[in-house]
């Protein structure tokens, strides 16, 4: 009897334990402007609305670029446009799940040249 009482103890704390690192990281959410972008090392740099340091964000293929519910490219994102990012902090970096053009910064790319289908 005791011996049962100690593996299930065991075997609730491993099960416990393990699925806490499975865990993805935390999901956060910033509105800003942003303050500079350089395609050639996939960095975004954005001023929180609310105040504070500018954030340097680092984007990787699987991050979407939107505006509403239209899908844009990185080349319809310019300096000053104000923006909402969903964010994870990864190794040390803050990586952009979602980009989002605020819906009232107008069409940035009405030809529809920038906003071709990314490879």
């Amino acid at each position: 009897m005791k011996l049962t009482k100690m593996l299930l103890s065991a075997t609730l704390l491993f099960t416990t334990v393990n699925s806490s690192w499975a865990l993805p990281p935390r999901q956060h959410a910033v509105r800003g402007v942003i303050e500079s972008i350089d395609q050639s090392t996939h960095t975004l740099t954005v001023t929180p609305a609310k105040g504070g340091k500018p954030l340097l964000f680092a984007w990787k293929d699987s991050t979407r670029f939107r505006q509403g519910w239209s899908r844009l490219c990185i080349g319809a994102l310019q300096w000053g446009s104000p923006v909402r990012i969903y964010y994870r902090r990864e190794i040390g970096q803050l990586v952009p799940r979602e980009i989002n053009l605020r819906s009232d910064a107008g069409t940035p790319c009405a030809s529809g040249q920038c906003c071709a289908k990314r490879s």
